[in-house]
């Protein structure tokens, strides 16, 4: 989810991602060894120092990463929200020349990282550890490794999983330790931060850029309160379990750890498979990062919703009908609840004053001030 008050500052969003890119550093995790240094000699469309993209101002450098999370959803945009809006930051809107009915799908998304709620026992689950949809018996599948108890509803789905991070994170890799430590503490967070290592350095592997793992991930807001102490000993298990080189250690820093982290707690949004209706209690399924809706603002009152009919593919509907220049909002908790409780749960969740339309028509009204006579 896209915080209110947070924007990303375009000059810290530069030297992030330049720190991140141009540092020279070799990967080695089990098959995969990639050296940096080669990135800026490919015909990779990612900003590099040495192509006509270091040419390219801060705003346009933005405007393609924008275009690149919208994708071929050409209806929409993201961009700063302005007049009434201005202190929401940005925010994602309709952008279309026709009016949009209620209950109409407005776009589909896929997560960049999802992860199966780890308060049941996953070894024994029926959910498709990729999609988090459900896993029909006659299809079932593992990885491919008999000791790995991954289990997939297609091969689709495992040969996904695997493509994009699983062949960094199966059985042996180390993954393993953070799994059952995260499982013993409930908690998610550094499950999806292993599975951001694990896309990125595929990305470098296969690609040979960060353009569709780090690029992207940078743009979304993060939570700018100090990291707990906790992220320290999850750091230090992530460092010993995956990060196994010198090298990696460096790239992978302590610092990059934390701003993922700080992005997941922003962002991440829970996921109940064959849900219609938006998840305002602890998600059965899981949770998940989606790029485009984390641009989606809040709203008490909102005019669209994230459901999840089938699988964590999200498809956000249309509660209400929405006009060409309509800012696209979803409610961030049960909005049925009363305005105190509704300002608490977001204050003490995302660190805003909610001030939408139904809170400020809910408000009492402010007592005029007497004069002394």
């Amino acid at each position: 989810m896209i915080l209110f008050k947070r924007n990303l500052q375009l000059n810290n969003f530069v030297k992030g991602f330049q720190r991140f890119y141009f540092t020279s550093s070799s990967y080695n995790s089990k098959n995969i060894q990639t050296n940096t240094n080669n990135i800026n000699n490919t015909t990779s469309t990612a900003p590099n120092k040495n192509s006509t993209d270091s040419k390219k101002s801060e705003n346009e450098i933005i405007t393609d990463l924008y275009k690149f999370i919208i994708g071929n959803r050409l209806n929409l945009e993201i961009r700063q929200c302005k007049g009434d809006q201005k202190g929401k930051g940005r925010g994602l809107f309709y952008s279309g020349d026709s009016i949009l009915k209620k209950n109409e799908l407005l776009y589909s998304e896929l997560p960049f990282v999802s992860f199966q709620s780890v308060v049941k026992n996953v070894s024994d689950s029926k959910q498709c550890t990729h999609c988090l949809g459900v896993i029909k018996e006659s299809s079932s599948r593992g990885c491919g490794h008999d000791s790995c108890n991954e289990h997939y509803c297609s091969v689709e789905c495992s040969e996904e999983s695997m493509k994009q991070y699983h062949q960094l994170l199966c059985e042996g890799s180390g993954f393993d330790k953070i799994k059952k430590q995260a499982t013993i503490e409930k908690r998610r967070f550094p499950l999806l931060a292993a599975k951001i290592l694990a896309k990125i350095m595929l990305d470098i592997h296969e690609n040979k850029s960060i353009q569709n793992s780090w690029f992207p991930l940078q743009m979304l807001s993060f939570a700018k309160k100090p990291a707990p102490l906790e992220w320290k000993d999850d750091y230090t298990l992530f460092k010993n379990s995956l990060l196994t080189s010198e090298s990696s250690q460096k790239r992978f820093d302590y610092t990059w750890f934390t701003r993922v982290m700080q992005i997941l707690y922003l962002n991440t949004v829970g996921i109940n498979v064959g849900s219609l209706e938006p998840t305002v209690s602890t998600p059965e399924s899981g949770i998940g990062l989606y790029f485009l809706s984390s641009f989606i603002n809040h709203s008490c009152d909102p005019n669209a919703v994230m459901t999840f009919p089938t699988n964590s593919e999200t498809k956000v509907k249309l509660l209400k009908d929405i006009h060409p220049g309509d800012e696209i909002l979803i409610s961030y908790g049960d909005n049925t609840k009363d305005i105190v409780d509704r300002k608490s749960h977001l204050f003490d969740n995302y660190g805003f004053d909610c001030q939408c339309t139904k809170c400020s028509s809910e408000l009492p009204p402010k007592k005029k001030k007497i004069k002394n006579i």
